[in-house]
């Protein structure tokens, strides 16, 4: 399963976004919502699952077999022992994630939406207004900034207790 997943990233991993929100617009339409969304999974799904297969790969084995002797069964060893032992790793991941799903957003809305910051930045380009652009990206930056400190910080700091 785990090279199947890994080949599946390294074909996601080498199509440039640009290509995935062309062809997705294609597809789904300029007025769809689907092709944002669906080109920020695509820029994201590489390093949650990478760092998921790095998760499992690090869960000692010894507490593994501390766990079958004592008679866990496989969806004991799942809830108590492997999930928990890798939400450290999503949560670190995560804040990676977002932070492309972000900046990917905006190239995905400029080119494949009718609305979002990356549109009206592309719009207000095309309409010369110098202003518009520096008032979307300093949104940007807001958001960006708000959504680590307010959200994704506290979820890592949360998340160590769960360390093995």
């Amino acid at each position: 399963m785990e090279a199947f997943f890994n080949a599946l990233n390294t074909l996601v991993q080498s199509i440039s976004v640009l290509v995935w929100a062309i062809v997705l617009v294609m597809i789904f339409g300029v007025t769809s919502r689907k092709p944002p969304i669906l080109v920020v999974t695509a820029a994201t799904y590489p390093v949650l699952l990478s760092s998921l297969f790095g998760a499992v790969r690090s869960i000692d084995s010894r507490i593994m077999l501390l766990a079958r002797s004592l008679g866990a069964g496989k969806w004991e060893e799942l809830f108590y022992f492997v999930l928990p032992g890798t939400i450290p790793y999503l949560a670190a991941a995560s804040r990676t994630a977002i932070g492309i799903a972000l900046r990917i957003s905006v190239v995905a809305e400029a080119f494949g939406s009718s609305g979002g910051v990356g549109y009206w930045l592309v719009f207000s380009y095309d309409y010369g207004y110098k202003e518009g652009v520096f008032a979307w990206a300093l949104v940007l930056v807001v958001l960006m900034i708000a959504v680590d400190m307010l959200l994704l910080r506290p979820v890592e700091r949360w998340s160590e207790k769960w360390k093995l």
